[in-house]
């Protein structure tokens, strides 16, 4: 049964290469934060607590700036485009060497258009090869001890906000990698903002633990892929949770009939 998801045409790479960022420059990812979930995170308050909000406000804005000037915060991250195909509901990841591809496994709709993540690539049986894109951010080298020192000053709303600004930068530092992987794939909008927030342009990302993807073992696979811990600094835990906890992974579909859906 032919696959009415599967890309009609394939956009190539320029390269399959692995990409490291380096040190990406934090005034940047300020400028990226989302503001309506920095605003529901931090500055949302009851009726009657307007003035306990405009002191979060004044003392987030010192942060941000101490943080920028000292590099309180690291942010790093690796992508890599691979060739892939689908075969059922595993999504095949191709190595440079023809060895045996890795397989990520995903389910699919009981119900409504039984989508399963798989069907957003080309299967294997067309002989057609497809591309995927990984992405893995961290924002959290350093955090936790910088976030224990605020404590033991006596810091406490500090050391609360060290934490939360690192999980909310690591989101923001996401956006402008997967941004920039769509670029280079030639699939990108002219003004990125507006479009990602509704969800209306092409070049889908997806993560391990949402329903669509739930497995977190996966996490295991993308990690052996990409490689993030000798310079990004991230690693696994033994339950598959990513180490420093300010941090993102994900899979880029080019397909622009790639959709988010429920299980």
């Amino acid at each position: 049964m032919t696959n009415p998801f599967s890309p009609d045409e394939i956009p190539v790479p320029a390269d399959l290469e692995r990409h490291f960022t380096g040190d990406q420059p934090l005034g940047e990812l300020f400028e990226n934060i989302d503001e309506d979930l920095f605003n529901l995170r931090f500055l949302k308050r009851k009726k009657g607590q307007e003035e306990k909000a405009r002191e979060t406000k004044a003392l987030l804005a010192g942060l941000r700036e101490e943080i920028i000037k000292k590099g309180l915060i690291k942010a790093r991250g690796v992508y890599r485009f691979f060739p892939v195909n689908s075969s059922g509901d595993d999504l095949l990841f191709y190595g440079a060497g023809g060895e045996k591809p890795a397989a990520f496994s995903f389910p699919r709709q009981a119900g409504g258009e039984k989508l399963c993540l798989a069907d957003f690539a080309a299967p294997a049986e067309g002989g057609r090869k497809d591309y995927s894109a990984l992405l893995a951010v961290t924002c959290g080298e350093g955090v936790l001890e910088l976030a224990k020192r605020e404590r033991e000053a006596g810091n406490y709303v500090r050391s609360y906000l060290v934490e939360a600004l690192a999980i909310i930068l690591a989101e923001a530092f996401a956006d402008v990698l997967h941004y920039r992987i769509r670029k280079e794939w030639g699939i990108a909008e002219k003004n990125p903002a507006k479009p990602l927030l509704r969800g209306k342009y092409r070049g889908k990302r997806y993560s391990f633990g949402y329903p669509v993807c739930p497995d977190l073992a996966n996490q295991k696979i993308l990690f052996d892929l990409l490689k993030p811990e000798p310079d990004a600094g991230l690693r696994l835990t033994d339950g598959f949770m990513m180490d420093p906890e300010a941090s993102v992974s994900a899979i880029v579909f080019h397909n622009p009939k790639a959709v988010y859906f429920g299980i």
